[in-house]
């Protein structure tokens, strides 16, 4: 009976829990604007996404990890990000392209 009610309790515990799946995203394009948590980057489609940036965002250049600073607008960039849609972006890793 035991074992019975804490299998129960796991599937309702794990039933309860919201599902935080993230699809991936990759924009390849050029960077508008900088800002603080933010980068602005207009896509070889001719849109232009907000995509905003955390500390855990990396930034990398020849698959070698560079200072954020190096990020400019006019940049060339391949931003690999997360998010929900296309206007719920967050980068994971900014690959700076020469």
């Amino acid at each position: 009976m035991g074992v019975r009610f804490a299998a129960v309790a796991l599937f309702l515990a794990l039933a309860a829990t919201p599902s935080v799946a993230h699809d991936k995203y990759k924009i390849v394009g050029s960077v508008v604007t900088i800002h603080a948590a933010q980068i602005d980057v207009k896509a070889v489609d001719g849109a232009t996404y907000e995509i905003d940036t955390t500390d855990g965002t990396v930034v990398t250049r020849n698959h070698k990890k560079v200072a954020k600073m190096e990020l400019k607008a006019g940049a060339r960039v391949i931003v690999l990000a997360l998010g929900h849609d296309m206007f719920d972006l967050e980068a994971v890793e900014v690959q700076l392209v020469d």
